[in-house]
């Protein structure tokens, strides 16, 4: 349960992003690496109080490209193909079984297949307005988003020191945009940090606790709430509307990730 409320926290924060983004004037490529500079500080800080060592070896940078990957293709996916990016639960599931032999439960499979369905009800009017290179985009997207939610089980791996590293990488990609932009109002300026601080630092930090203490598979399907979140947000801070078939998505992901939480739960060895 402390895992789940963990994860739970992080897809809060993560659901941050949608409202924070759309008020930064800035190219999504200038956002990713100018937001990576706060959220560095706050996770070099954690490790500090933490007394974590910073790692440096292969499966490391590994989770770094893969985390800034992940980062750099949501940021820059069309909203009305965001959805797709959340099929990473499928392929947390598929590399499960690819990688370690862990065939799926049933119940992971239903509540799967139910999030998602769920998803696609929120996102109905707009999914197929994307076009495919976006589509494709955010499938990748939904890929390096199921190896971050791994990291934690590859041999080698810490999840901190990659998602410093990641941040290095990002800022790198970013610096050369950032130059290029005319608009630092206060107001960018203020929404920059807390996206760092908050969508970007702090949710990665619940999200490591949450890992430390659940399956890569529960986690996954814990975080679909982020996608829910997101948009409602949106809609309340920017005054954007949600129809009916929304709310029936809405209900199917929280439905279907509480009752997977509650079924693992109950048959816990």
């Amino acid at each position: 349960m402390k895992g789940t409320i963990y994860v739970l926290l992080s897809a809060v924060c993560f659901s941050t992003g949608g409202v924070l983004i759309k008020s930064i004037p800035w190219s999504s490529i200038t956002i990713q690496g100018i937001r990576s500079i706060f959220s560095f500080m706050l996770i070099a800080s954690y490790m500090v109080i933490t007394k974590r060592k910073f790692v440096w070896n292969k499966t490391v940078l590994f989770g770094a490209v893969c985390n800034t990957a992940m980062a750099l293709t949501f940021v820059s996916t069309a909203a009305n193909a965001i959805v797709l990016q959340f099929t990473e639960p499928i392929f947390v599931i598929l590399l499960m079984w690819a990688l370690y032999k862990k065939k799926p439960k049933k119940a992971a499979v239903v509540a799967c297949a139910v999030v998602f369905a769920g998803i696609l009800c929120f996102f109905l009017d707009s999914l197929s307005a994307g076009g495919m290179a976006g589509n494709l985009l955010a499938v990748f997207s939904g890929f390096t988003y199921a190896l971050v939610m791994m990291m934690k089980s590859f041999p080698g791996a810490d999840f901190e020191s990659s998602l410093l590293a990641s941040h290095v990488i990002s800022l790198s990609i970013g610096l050369p945009s950032f130059l290029g932009e005319t608009d630092h109002s206060a107001k960018a300026w203020i929404c920059i940090i807390l996206l760092g601080v908050i969508q970007f630092g702090l949710s990665y930090i619940f999200l490591s606790r949450g890992l430390d203490r659940v399956s890569p598979v529960t986690a996954s399907l814990t975080s679909t709430l982020e996608p829910i979140l997101n948009p409602i947000l949106v809609a309340i801070f920017c005054g954007e509307t949600i129809g009916r078939t929304a709310v029936i998505g809405a209900v199917l992901v929280i439905g279907a990730a509480a009752c997977y939480n509650v079924y693992e739960a109950a048959h816990k060895d």
